[in-house]
């Protein structure tokens, strides 16, 4: 039995990351790729080792899935647009890879009798060759109509991923979560990274002190927990270290003093979990925080 076809729109990190571990495990074949850019879709069909540039969406040849891997912000007009192309679309399943919108944004598609779905790879695709050793582990979240779902659920269980149902009300709370875990976390660094120089300290240095230091905070919260993870003065209640820390920050570089109070009054409620501290202590810790 031929491999089923996948065309995608969209065909940048994401989109050819996905088709190629796809096509490696034997369970695709790549189709069309459209891209308004048509020097990223010949880099896709490169990529990927087969199918063909796309040089419109009303010229995309038929194929069994459909991949949207737009942009957020285009992704609904993106759908609409394709809708009104004369593909047949029955028996064809349409997915997007937002983690922020949900299949109800693929609804024109749905109407003209697709069955869609949402299914977002937990993964930072920044470089594609090296996430193709990398995928693998991922957690994928899946939503939208059964038959999608099944099929979807199937092809990404098969390149690795940890397929986890969600539901469409949940996805924007969800995305939002990622982002402060993947996105924000570089923040952090930067954040701390920043205070290691205002200290005096060179950018080297710095990042000489942080990334061991953030790889085994890391390690040691997926080993044991964010709870039994959480050391420092927090946990151990040193009020004085904390407030001669806000007294430096607020001096010497007042602009991460909000994020500073903000993640210690997180700090303190894991503190609370860990159940060493008196509440008095913990109540004193999320005052000088509050203040």
């Amino acid at each position: 039995m031929p491999l089923p076809h996948i065309n995608v729109i969209g065909s940048g990190k994401l989109g050819r990351t996905l088709v190629r571990l796809f096509v490696d495990q034997k369970l695709v074949q790549p189709g069309d790729f459209f891209n308004r850019d048509a020097t990223h879709s010949a880099a896709a069909v490169k990529f990927c080792g087969g199918g063909q540039s796309s040089p419109s969406l009303a010229e995309m040849g038929s194929a069994e899935l459909w991949l949207l891997a737009t942009p957020d912000d285009v992704l609904g007009e993106v759908a609409c647009s394709l809708a009104a192309c004369r593909h047949d679309w029955a028996q064809t399943i349409v997915f997007h890879a937002s983690g922020l919108h949900s299949s109800t944004l693929l609804e024109p598609l749905k109407n003209r009798g697709a069955a869609v779905a949402s299914a977002h790879p937990v993964h930072s695709f920044a470089n594609p060759a090296q996430s193709l050793t990398s995928y693998r582990g991922t957690a994928c979240t899946i939503e939208g109509d059964p038959l999608a779902t099944l099929r979807l659920g199937e092809l990404f269980s098969n390149i690795g991923s940890s397929v986890i149902p969600l539901s469409a009300a949940g996805k924007a709370v969800y995305h939002a979560a990622t982002v402060v875990a993947s996105n924000y976390l570089v923040a952090l660094q930067q954040i701390s990274q920043d205070m290691l120089v205002q200290a005096g300290m060179g950018a080297i240095d710095a990042q000489r002190i942080l990334q061991p230091l953030m790889d085994q905070s890391l390690l040691n919260i997926r080993d044991n927990g964010s709870v039994n993870a959480l050391t420092g003065p927090v946990s151990r209640g040193d009020i004085q270290t904390l407030t001669k820390h806000i007294d430096a920050i607020a001096r010497e570089i007042p602009q991460y003093l909000p994020a500073y109070k903000e993640l210690g009054k997180v700090a303190v409620r894991i503190a609370r979990d860990q159940q060493q501290l008196r509440e008095s202590r913990l109540s004193e810790m999320t005052a000088l925080f509050s203040s």
